[in-house]
């Protein structure tokens, strides 16, 4: 049989200093089970408008780059080929 260490001795809350605001514990403060805080307006548009955006921006702006300075450059044969295989 394993021999279990005894739990250490449980240490009291520190005691709120003179200038600590006060915690809110209310129930109308704290989440109900299932519910999450709303995400604001510009977490959404950053997360799903301005990345989104800004990746395909990036591959688009890179390619463009990558084909007036490499013309006859793999890339842009091989973009030329895949826009061929459509038309």
């Amino acid at each position: 049989m394993v021999d279990r260490k005894p739990a250490p001795p449980s240490v009291p809350a520190a005691r709120p200093k003179a200038g600590d605001k006060p915690v809110a514990t209310t129930p109308a403060a704290m989440p109900v089970d299932g519910e999450e805080k709303k995400e604001g307006w510009l977490g959404w548009t950053l997360g799903w408008i301005v990345a989104p955006l800004s990746v395909l921006g990036a591959i688009f702006g890179g390619g463009v780059l990558l084909g007036a300075h490499y013309p006859d450059g793999w890339f842009a044969r091989a973009v030329i080929w895949i826009a061929g295989l459509f038309t």
